[in-house]
């Protein structure tokens, strides 16, 4: 039962994002990947099977992962310039990057809640030094059933392979993990596969701009599910992340 409910949650996200993404173009798409759907769940299920105390601190160690999320995002954005628009060239190097990241997050020492400010200046540092990268001209996209929904279930394979490892591995590494992006990750794949590089790289370069949106869940997880349970932690917990997107999308849009 615990399994199938992995399975719904994950590709419940996927087929919202991707649903998202046909009809708001690779740009939204992108901020509203930082919103946490993948980690979420990965949180939540750690939380079932290992307890409210477990989740919370592999929240912590997770806002770390983030920064390796949007070095991967960043790495990728900058190999794209210039590449051919079917080159697959980018996405190794940034799945490289991104385990690269991952580990040397895992090896550091614990930084607590200051592992935030670390989250929040990658991605304000990866920002900065975007801003100047010329997108491509807009792609439609149109993703069809196959697409929609072989992206969902290798995001729901994702997402039980790392609830599954969370069983053997080290609690930091557990952590780095839960911000593994789920959601992103599939449909990065995916739009690469279908329209090559040139919305993915728009994809990537805005996705920092909603990791705010996870820091926020990642510091509320980890203070409302020791207080709260899991359940009511998680409600409590998107609320927050909701109001701090709702509020950046209008300060942006100004």
């Amino acid at each position: 039962m615990l399994l199938v409910a992995k399975v719904l949650a994950a590709v419940f996200a996927v087929v919202g994002l991707a649903w998202i993404a046909e009809r708001s173009g690779p740009r939204l798409a992108g901020v509203l990947s930082g919103y946490p759907l993948g980690t979420a769940i990965v949180l939540f299920f750690y939380g079932i099977e290992h307890g409210p105390q477990f989740a919370a601190e592999a929240a912590l160690y997770g806002q770390l992962g983030l920064a390796a999320t949007t070095g991967y995002c960043l790495v990728y954005t900058l190999s794209a310039q210039g590449a051919d628009p079917r080159a697959w060239r980018p996405m190794g190097v940034a799945i490289l990057a991104l385990v690269g990241f991952a580990l040397l997050a895992q090896s550091m020492p614990p930084l607590g809640a200051a592992g935030a400010l670390v989250a929040a200046g990658v991605a304000l540092l990866s920002i900065r030094i975007t801003r100047r990268v010329p997108e491509p001209e807009f792609v439609a996209v149109k993703a069809g059933p196959m697409m929609i929904w072989g992206r969902a279930l290798l995001a729901a394979l994702i997402v039980v392979v790392i609830t599954a490892l969370a069983h053997w591995l080290p609690q930091s590494l557990a952590g780095v993990m839960a911000a593994f992006p789920v959601t992103l990750f599939p449909l990065m794949l995916l739009l690469q596969l279908e329209y090559g590089n040139r919305p993915v790289a728009v994809l990537a370069k805005h996705y920092p701009f909603g990791v705010g949106s996870l820091v926020v869940y990642g510091l509320s997880v980890w203070v409302s599910y020791p207080l709260l349970g899991v359940a009511l932690g998680t409600l409590v917990s998107f609320v927050a992340a909701t109001l701090y997107l709702v509020l950046f999308l209008k300060l942006r849009g100004r």
